[in-house]
């Protein structure tokens, strides 16, 4: 009885580092993928900002990743992307992407900066008349 249990115990434990070893790959290949999307946009300068892969949802073959974008010259300034993506062949193809709001451009266009909070330093813009 007691060896038996120990051999559940010990495929639980294998099980569930499995399982986060390969929710850890599909990130990791949903990043991937996602990166190599904007690489290929000629209006983005991917080496000007750091990707902030923020969480990924993945339903079978379709996948949802909420991703921020930050200024490496200016780390206040911060932009959100939802992002939509499908497996094809067991490759992630980014299908489209959005404000986080559902706001925005178009899907696939190019990420548009915001300023993220302002800070305690930073003095808020005067209303002109």
């Amino acid at each position: 009885m007691r060896l038996q249990l120990s051999w559940l115990v010990c495929l639980a434990v294998l099980a569930s580092g499995c399982s986060r070893a390969g929710k850890s790959q599909s990130n990791a290949a949903i990043q991937e993928a996602i990166e190599g999307y904007l690489q290929k946009q000629s209006n983005v300068m991917l080496s000007n900002m750091t990707v902030e892969v923020k969480q990924v949802r993945i339903d079978g073959d379709r996948a949802t990743a909420d991703v921020n974008f930050r200024s490496k010259q200016s780390p206040d300034l911060v932009m959100g992307r939802h992002y939509v993506l499908r497996q094809v062949d067991g490759q992630w193809q980014v299908e489209s992407s959005s404000s986080p709001g559902g706001m925005g451009g178009p899907h696939g266009g190019p990420p548009m900066p915001q300023p993220a909070a302002p800070s305690a330093t930073q003095v808020a813009p005067q209303p002109s008349h």
